[in-house]
């Protein structure tokens, strides 16, 4: 039998023991940094403006390292757009897209940021040009689409900028589009119910009630509003 030399054996276990750490420590390092560093954007209803952000936090916690960085907020849209809106003291910022390294995805208000920046085959801005053509139309969308944005309901946007491309009298676009709302509200309201919102729930109660006040009489949103109105 050969003779085995212990003094060899921690030896190798040290080098083995090393490699291993340094492999660790080349491969996991990128997927470390890059579950540390967190990044995206951020919108804000009441402004129709948006802005990047960025920090550093402590990979599986919520601890952050240092402050978050913030650049100047823009607009995706011109004065057509913004001069409708109903302007108000406090600005919130919605979470439009957020990322992990270099993963990310895309958040409820995307899907309004991508219709305003959406650009013809000219490059104009699709949205900025209808709400030039169409002020009086302009004048009632975008409020809606502002409070829409404000009960972050972002999914029912494509559906109100498709009612407003539909060559409507004014009268009937205000109809459509509230008539649109209270469809969506319903939905939300119910899965606030599931989830035991009680806050959310009041909340979408009165503004639904308030966005359908002129229409209480109308027999199209009696039935829908009734559902508000419940204590």
């Amino acid at each position: 039998m050969a003779d085995i030399n212990p003094k060899k054996t921690p030896i190798r276990g040290m080098l083995i023991g090393t490699i291993v750490s340094v492999l660790c420590l080349l491969f996991g390092a990128p997927f470390f940094m890059a579950n540390m560093w967190i990044h995206g954007e951020e919108f804000c209803p009441q402004l129709f403006q948006k802005r990047s952000f960025q920090y550093w936090r402590l990979p599986g916690t919520k601890l952050r390292i240092g402050s978050t960085t913030l650049s100047p907020a823009v607009s995706p849209c011109s004065t057509s757009i913004l001069q409708t809106l109903v302007s108000g003291g406090v600005s919130d910022w919605h979470v439009s897209k957020v990322g992990y390294g270099s993963v990310a995805r895309d958040l409820g208000p995307q899907i309004l940021i991508d219709y305003l920046d959406a650009k013809d085959a000219n490059g104009a801005n699709v949205w900025d040009a209808w709400s030039f053509r169409n002020s009086q139309q302009a004048a009632v969308l975008w409020p809606i689409v502002q409070q829409v944005a404000l009960q972050e309901m972002y999914h029912c946007v494509p559906d109100l900028l498709r009612t407003a491309n539909s060559d409507l009298d004014v009268k009937t676009l205000d109809k459509n589009l509230r008539i649109a709302c209270l469809q969506a509200a319903q939905s939300k309201l119910k899965a606030l119910q599931e989830e035991k919102n009680t806050d959310g729930d009041k909340a979408l109660r009165r503004w639904i009630l308030e966005l359908t006040d002129d229409y209480q009489e109308d027999l199209e949103f009696a039935k829908g509003r009734e559902a508000f109105a419940e204590n």
